[in-house]
């Protein structure tokens, strides 16, 4: 019998490529948690999806047979019965949103949800929290631990995910590589993750366990860039600051989203070797799901984010100033 699947934020990159990979497998009831209409909605420092667009991705589902439940999603009495008959609950909610999953989680206990899959689609935090400089990407990993607590006190099984490095968020120019430019770390761009979700869950092993993937590549910083020079046929400006450069960096940035960036590369300098805040679970338990090529994914996807990333940036900028 397939597992009936919810999905919250589906509409977002992750949601996105998490719910057509499942109608792909055909293994799974797919369920979208819409947000009543006009509740506020919050991104990980991309645009939010054009209300149309978003529509037309919706009616696009539901013509595949795709489910769609509305409810107030601050409200535990509306989405308990918008969980009925639910076997697993996906949550792609933002990192700026992680506090939007408690009633998601306590309305999940009370529907009788088997399974929380919760938003902790970075480094594995449960070694983050504990890392010495208080970044407010390290307060994110320690609400984001907190959030598994949560879950674990109401009885619910669970599934984290950690994905590693986003690198469409890391290759602004000059690239600052974060630690040993030759240690092998995980890459997961969203769609990528999004793929990955639910070949993890149909794999026994990840019932209550933390599952750290490497949705599009295990490879060190150095293969990772000398791809994308291979790619663009050009020469790729990368360094290796010092921790104590990530941290003067962080001190200094006024801008939020290059100062969560900067957090993650304080994290990263900061994390003693045999302590990683990645790992390729997949590499042993999925060894035939495949990334996005390289060779198509910076030219058709990474390098038009990171230039629209740019301007965005300095857009910012200039209206700071």
């Amino acid at each position: 019998m397939k597992k009936s699947v919810m999905v919250f934020s589906a509409t977002g990159v992750a949601g996105t490529a998490c719910v057509d990979e499942m109608l792909r497998m055909g293994s799974y009831q797919v369920v979208i948690l819409q947000r009543s209409s006009g509740q506020l909605e919050k991104t990980s420092y991309r645009p939010i999806t054009d209300q149309d667009k978003k529509q037309a991705q919706l009616d696009k589902w539901l013509a595949q047979g795709v489910e769609i439940r509305t409810a107030d999603a601050t409200s535990v009495q509306a989405l308990i019965p918008a969980m009925a008959g639910i076997d697993y609950l996906v949550s792609c909610a933002p990192m700026t949103a992680t506090e939007s999953q408690y009633p998601l989680i306590w309305a999940a206990k009370e529907a009788g949800v088997e399974r929380f899959i919760p938003s902790e689609f970075g480094n594995i935090y449960e070694w983050e929290q504990y890392l010495p400089t208080d970044t407010i990407h390290r307060q994110v990993a320690r609400q984001k631990v907190f959030i598994k607590r949560v879950i674990e006190l109401a009885g619910l099984d669970y599934t984290i995910i950690p994905a590693g490095l986003w690198p469409e968020f890391f290759m602004l120019e000059p690239v600052a590589i974060i630690g040993d430019a030759d240690a092998r770390t995980a890459w997961s761009t969203g769609a990528d993750l999004g793929r990955i979700i639910p070949h993890v869950l149909a794999h026994p092993a990840s019932r209550n366990a933390v599952c750290p993937v490497a949705a599009t590549a295990y490879c060190s910083w150095n293969e990772l860039l000398d791809a994308r020079e291979k790619t663009l046929g050009r020469k790729i400006e990368r360094h290796s600051p010092s921790p104590e450069q990530w941290r003067a960096a962080y001190a200094q940035e006024t801008n939020e989203a290059m100062k969560m960036l900067l957090g993650i590369g304080v994290a990263g300098t900061e994390c003693p070797e045999g302590m990683p805040l990645s790992a390729n679970w997949n590499g042993l338990h999925l060894p035939e799901f495949k990334g996005t090529p390289l060779a198509m994914l910076f030219p058709e996807y990474i390098e038009p984010f990171v230039a629209a990333l740019k301007s965005t940036l300095q857009a910012d900028s200039e209206a700071q100033d």
